[in-house]
């Protein structure tokens, strides 16, 4: 009973480190990316309206003026209006698309229930999310390679959310100084895991080798590679799911691979304690 409360300990910890480097990109990037974001639908709606309204005006006008017919200069004002019109109603859904991406990833990060979880459905919201970060959105190329019939895991989706965001954001901040940003993710599934890879063109991953030696241990944090620090602790948070790893270079790409059981395994304990978080 002992070791699973510090096991629970351990991993809430784990949680909340992630939680905190989450939010200390809200100042520098998210904010500004969510704002700018926003900004374009809000003004391509405010610029047609106020288009609108001034056709509006004129086509009464010429109205008032021409009781006893239609020109073609009222028949062209009204197929501007009926397109200003369309387009409002366009950038107002992606302005609702984009709010919804928002909303969908802090409601993520807020559910604590045991659940089953589509990964790729997942994994596609959380890309969407990461578009409001100006280098991920501008500067990398992106490939998504996603199984759509992925069976089900079982899991609280906060502790996937605040993972895949980590290991995606270590992707992003080691293509910083490359010449060539590519960032690939893909999703399929065997007989017993769902299977998930993580492909990027950024710097090597510094201590692989003690990296999946740490998480098969305590926990313990690798000693001095900060940038590593965030990958650490998504994986070791994945662990407690039963969660196997591989961690790879090849032609020219950092390789992250995980696997993960359909169902919790023997080993899966503690989950309830995160209900809280």
């Amino acid at each position: 009973m002992k070791n699973e409360r510090a096991s629970s300990g351990t991993k809430r910890n784990f949680f909340k480190k992630l939680e905190k480097e989450f939010e200390s990109t809200f100042g520098d990037d998210l904010i500004p990316g969510i704002l700018h974001n926003f900004a374009s639908p809000l003004n391509g709606i405010l610029g047609r309206t106020e288009l609108l309204a001034g056709r509006t005006i004129k086509i009464h006008e010429s109205i008032i003026n021409n009781v006893n017919k239609i020109d073609d200069e009222i028949l062209k004002n009204c197929k501007k209006i009926s397109d200003d019109a369309g387009l409002i109603v366009t950038e107002a859904d992606r302005f609702i698309g984009l709010f919804n991406d928002v909303a969908g990833k802090f409601q993520s990060l807020c559910d604590t229930d045991l659940q089953r979880i589509n990964l790729s459905e997942l994994i596609e919201a959380e890309m969407a999310f990461l578009e409001f970060y100006p280098d991920f959105k501008n500067n990398i190329k992106k490939r998504l390679i996603l199984d759509r019939k992925i069976p089900e895991i079982s899991g609280i989706k906060a502790d996937y959310s605040i993972s895949l965001s980590a290991i995606i954001r270590h992707s992003l901040n080691s293509m910083k100084d490359s010449d060539v940003k590519e960032f690939i993710i893909c999703t399929s599934h065997d007989d017993s895991y769902v299977c998930l890879k993580i492909k990027d063109t950024g710097t090597p991953i510094v201590g692989r080798k003690e990296i999946l030696e740490n998480l098969s241990s305590t926990g313990r944090l690798l000693h001095d590679i900060e940038s590593e620090k965030g990958l650490f602790y998504a994986l070791s948070l994945l662990k407690k799911y039963g969660a196997l790893f591989q961690i790879s270079q090849a032609s020219g790409f950092n390789v992250i691979s995980i696997k993960i059981p359909f169902n919790p395994p023997n080993s899966y304990q503690g989950a309830k304690d995160f209900e809280g978080l």
